[in-house]
């Protein structure tokens, strides 16, 4: 110990840093969208320390960003400000419906914290584009016509290929992004995230596109997965919902593992039949609201494909979610988990709607108009495999 803390002391003599804080405070990761509503987004991004921060936000009105004073949010909990944490969660509200808005993030460093009324603070920084406004959204529309979003499954930590298989893909025109499931083989750190697929989402369109996420049975697995919703945090608190854009009702299932509870895989820390228990009670309610009801499209996403699969976790899927779902109009299912892709058109008895599994080597672009659902899904190099109408 001695020696490590001599070697210490003679590399700062001549410079060469030992510690993270002699590093430039910096944004390393993001901004990034999720929840997206008519009047509402929570806006993400990390810093390398905890920092106070906000977001400023300007309609896309023509005027210059800094033209006027602009309303700050900040990471607001239950009254209090966060500023002892380098994740960063804003979410702003009481904004209009289908209206662009353009914003810029800022993080001021917490350098020491005696007590709240000697916090001492150091530099602010702000995304590397924010004096050419480059950010912006747009938030979801019940008067919109058109509704686009893509669809990425089985990505398993392949970030590059993630970029591949949407290379023809305009983000420009689409509203939405749906991680459905086993973006990550398992989850062990914070960086992994970004690494498997984060960094990439942020670089194709995650600073304008919302991402919602779907868990699959692998994003259960590994130290760090407990942790991995805080970084797509919901206004309900719970990762399977329902939300409107336009006139489509989309709906969000996670499905658990797929092996039973005990099975040694899991260590004795698997639930799930109790988690399916759960969003089938919470599902036979929700699918009662009138904003579902009276959606003209109903679009379902649930990583392991109901209807199509003989392991336990497909099973119970069937025995709890499948029924309601049979029951409530749903006009397409996407799935993902077999790595194979298949078309499984309504079944008597069994499905009441077409079930569309995407490989492990797609991604799915969807586009919805006048009651019209187009898939078509797009492989290596921006490839189109295969199209489907959904009526």
């Amino acid at each position: 110990m001695k020696k490590i803390l001599l070697l210490s002391a003679l590399l700062s003599c001549y410079g060469i840093s030992v510690s993270g804080q002699d590093q430039p405070f910096t944004i390393m990761h993001g901004p990034w969208l999720c929840d997206m509503s008519e009047t509402g987004v929570t806006i993400m991004w990390l810093t390398n320390r905890n920092a106070l921060s906000w977001v400023e936000i300007a309609p896309d009105d023509g005027s210059h960003f800094y033209g006027k004073e602009r309303p700050k949010y900040y990471d607001t909990r239950m009254g209090r400000k966060q500023a002892s944490t380098n994740l960063h969660k804003v979410r702003v509200e009481n904004l209009s419906p289908g209206k662009k808005y353009r914003y810029a993030v800022f993080s001021r460093e917490v350098l020491q914290w005696q007590n709240d009324s000697e916090i001492i603070f150091g530099t602010t920084i702000a995304n590397e584009s924010y004096s050419r406004n480059s950010l912006s959204f747009q938030t979801f529309s019940a008067e919109d016509d058109t509704v686009s979003f893509v669809m990425f499954n089985d990505i398993h930590g392949q970030a590059q290929f993630m970029k591949d298989i949407s290379r023809d893909i305009d983000f420009s025109s689409i509203d939405l992004v749906v991680f459905n499931g086993d973006m990550s083989s398992a989850i062990y750190s914070e960086e992994q995230i970004f690494s498997d697929f984060m960094d990439a989402a942020v670089e194709l369109f995650a600073k304008r596109i919302p991402i919602a996420m779907v868990r699959g049975n692998h994003e259960t697995r590994g130290p760090y997965a407990d942790f991995l919703l805080n970084y797509f945090p919901v206004s309900g608190g719970k990762p399977y919902r329902i939300f409107n854009n336009g006139d489509v009702a989309f709906v969000l299932l996670e499905c658990g593992e797929d092996k039973p509870d005990s099975d040694i895989e899991y260590s004795s820390l698997a639930d799930f039949d109790a988690w399916r228990n759960e969003q089938e009670e919470w599902l036979k309610e929700a699918v009662k609201s009138r904003a579902f009801r009276h959606a003209s499209n109903k679009v379902v996403f649930l990583h392991m494909p109901p209807g199509a699969g003989n392991w336990h976790g497909n099973l119970h899927l069937d025995e709890t979610l499948l029924p309601v779902l049979n029951e409530s109009g749903i006009d397409v299912v996407l799935s993902g988990h077999t790595h194979r892709y298949s078309f499984n058109p309504p079944l008597a008895g069994k499905t009441a709607f077409p079930v569309i599994v995407n490989s492990n080597n797609a991604c799915i672009r969807g586009d919805i108009i006048n009651g019209k659902i187009r898939i078509r899904i797009h492989g290596p190099e921006g490839t189109e495999i295969v199209e489907h109408l959904v009526d």
